[in-house]
């Protein structure tokens, strides 16, 4: 039995360790990894490939190139070989017509991205095969593409005639392709073709990928970022795997929520998100690194998946981030203290750094039809830049009206000179309500978790009757036995798996979001409770960050996201609170913008435990320990009631919890802006600070 080896162009959705293989006649192709090999042996396919000790794989396996043939899962954990930088994995019994001796029975073929791909053929294919024109992948049988796939870009050989034809030339009239329709793919092993066919054999096909499980920067992006220093934007690329363990497959290496860059253990400053990578691997983040101080730093890239099947409430995604990498940084101009907000009391703060000292700067602020606005001028003695603009143009107008001047952007020069675009400046309303109002919403995802005298609900009731006091709430249920097909915030409607209610539609959870991000948009919002699942980029079962930012228009004074990961990603900018990082009160008094904090988690939050359990007749799936609520409840009692400070009275509320699942409530919860920030403190339009 001879073999194929082969990288099709539609497999490339992964590209760690990958490798497809042919059972029927013999190539070598150029786009694969190098080092990776495989062999057949007798009725088993042995792929081999470089390792990682300490590595987890997976290993698919399909029969055609057809999209929509799914993936079969062979393993979806399999450690690498710990004695050798080599792991081999066996398919068995996958070769139903072995040659079990002579020179097919073991036969290795090594696959090299260095290797310059002459096909070789041991015989002549007896059926038609199909080859990219531009060289991106080899030759495989033109059976194997589904049926009306555009072939334009490929040339077809035709073993009629033994040539190689454009996909034009190459008439469907031909004798091949008549036999082809017909009677399917020509048989390689017994039977034979023509008008009445004999039973037959199919043709043998398998196509493989291998991928290491987790996420990982490539290899070259980690040559580029490791050797030497590093300065303006790089390119960091990455690749991730997941088996989602359910058991079925269906999930692996798909349903990438988002994926996230990580800066020194914390969100990078700037815009270090990705909604929902398209299916090309590798991804690729641009980090503009004038956001960081110069010298070292750590980088990771945490990834997160949906989990396909969400009865495990503490596992709705699966979050994976790569292995730490240091980087060196050094930015003639750099602005690791960049403020992206307009201050409300009309002022916008250019926090700026250089390595020039005893130098003159200059900054020239631009509109967003790129005309000059105004141009700021000064001396730094120790490379230090603090300058103000009073929203007043060269023309003596002031430029504070958000729906005509939405943004500024500005250049910066130093010394002799050095330039260096700055980031964008962003201009919200100001139109402050006399009292900011909450926005108070839940998903009902505990539904199905006991919790014991009804805790849990009870805990996000208090933080409603919290908000009633300091300016009141927007938030709508419906009435009891009555199903709100429009939307529905008091509970976020949720479908889970292993409770499938007909009733739940995606139209239905679409009219709650819908309705959510229409109490947010109000403009006498300015603060935010929510509880339920989350990540880096979604609440709410699938609303994302990115949409609710275009929605708001104004700055928020208080958001808590009570949701594994929502810390991570673009949530505090889309409240116009940006993180990572605490200030005090005179940064606020500087930047004329008013005091505000954005709390979320950095981590998953495993909220219940115990597994299945029968109260009073009823069956739930988990129980959610008492700790859980209490933690929210012990929180707006010391900063509602005793008047603490934000941070004091988180600190405060995780005293004498026990811990849940390894977790004590509480942890991982990060504080984004003013951390002194009390329950009702500017909250008002007529508020100083």
């Amino acid at each position: 039995m001879l073999v194929r080896l082969t990288i099709h162009p539609a497999m490339k959705t992964i590209q760690w360790v990958g490798v497809a293989v042919l059972l029927g006649w013999s190539t070598l192709q150029t786009f694969a990894i190098e080092g990776l090999q495989i062999s057949v042996q007798c009725r088993d396919v042995y792929l081999a490939w470089p390792s990682i000790q300490g590595k987890n794989y997976i290993v698919q396996y399909r029969q055609t190139l057809d999209p929509s043939t799914p993936w079969a899962t062979l393993t979806s954990a399999f450690p690498a070989d710990w004695t050798t930088n080599v792991t081999i994995f066996v398919h068995t019994n996958i070769v139903q017509h072995p040659n079990c001796g002579g020179s097919g029975g073991n036969l290795m073929m090594a696959m090299s991205g260095e290797s310059d791909g002459a096909a070789v053929l041991a015989e002549a294919p007896s059926v038609p095969l199909a080859m990219p024109v531009n060289g991106q992948g080899g030759a495989v049988p033109l059976a194997l593409y589904p049926p009306g796939i555009d072939m334009s870009g490929f040339i077809i050989y035709d073993p009629a005639t033994d040539q190689w034809l454009t996909a034009a030339a190459y008439s469907e009239s031909s004798a091949a392709m008549n036999r082809l329709q017909r009677n399917g793919p020509v048989p390689m092993d017994g039977g034979s073709g023509g008008d009445n066919p004999t039973p037959a054999d199919p043709p043998e096909t398998g196509f493989y990928r291998v991928v290491q499980d987790g996420v990982q920067i490539v290899d070259s992006s980690i040559l580029v970022l490791t050797n030497g220093v590093l300065s303006n934007s790089v390119v960091i690329a990455f690749e991730a795997g997941n088996a989602a363990n359910d058991g079925t497959g269906t999930n692996v290496l798909g349903d990438i929520l988002c994926a996230a860059l990580i800066v020194d253990g914390a969100k990078f400053a700037a815009d270090g998100v990705l909604d929902s990578p398209a299916e090309s691997s590798p991804w690729k983040f641009s980090m503009d690194t004038a956001y960081l101080e110069n010298g070292d730093h750590t980088i990771q890239v945490e990834v997160t998946w949906l989990n396909p099947d969400n009865s495990d409430g503490n596992h709705v995604t699966i979050t994976r981030q790569s292995d730490p990498l240091t980087i060196t940084l050094s930015n003639a101009i750099y602005y690791p203290q960049w403020e992206p907000e307009i201050g409300e009391a009309g002022i916008s703060a250019y926090f700026v750094k250089t390595t020039c000292t005893n130098a003159d700067w200059q900054i020239d602020i631009y509109d967003v039809s790129n005309k000059l606005a105004q141009t700021l001028t000064g001396h730094t003695d120790d490379g230090t830049i603090a300058a103000y603009w009073n929203m007043v143009d060269t023309n003596g107008v002031t430029r504070t009206n958000a729906d005509v001047d939405t943004e500024f952007s500005a250049l910066v020069t130093v010394g002799d000179p050095i330039t260096k675009p700055a980031p964008k400046k962003k201009q919200r309303k100001r139109n402050w309500p006399d009292h900011g109002s909450w926005v108070i919403s839940y998903q009902d995802f505990f539904k199905f978790e006991y919790s014991a005298n009804n805790l849990m609900k009870n805990s996000i009731n208090t933080f409603a009757y919290t908000a009633a006091k300091y300016g009141g709430y927007y938030l709508y249920y419906p009435s009891p036995g009555n199903t709100n097909d429009i939307g529905q915030t008091y509970p976020i409607r949720y479908q889970k798996t292993n409770h499938f209610d007909p009733s739940i539609t995606s139209d239905a959870i679409l009219g709650d979001q819908a309705l959510l991000e229409l109490f947010l948009s109000v403009t006498n919002t300015r603060n935010f409770y929510y509880n339920g699942h989350g990540s880096a980029n979604t609440i709410a079962g699938g609303l994302p960050a990115s949409e609710v930012g275009s929605y708001i228009k104004h700055r928020y004074r208080f958001v808590f996201l009570d949701g594994c990961n929502t810390a991570n990603g673009k949530w505090d900018a889309a409240f116009g609170i940006h993180g990572p990082g605490r200030f005090a009160i005179t940064y606020y008094q500087n930047t004329g913008i008013r005091p505000a904090a954005f709390c979320g988690y950095n981590q998953e939050t495993p909220y219940a435990t115990g597994g299945p359990v029968t109260v009073n007749g009823v069956q739930y799936d988990d129980t959610i320990p008492d700790d859980v609520p209490y933690f929210i409840t012990n929180f707006l009692f010391y900063w509602d009631l005793e008047n603490y400070r934000l941070q004091d009275a988180i600190s405060s509320a995780q005293q004498y919890l026990s811990p849940v699942n390894g977790w004590y409530p509480g942890t991982g919860l990060q504080i984004y802006g003013y951390d002194d920030l009390r329950i009702d403190e500017v909250n008002h339009a007529a508020d100083t600070w």
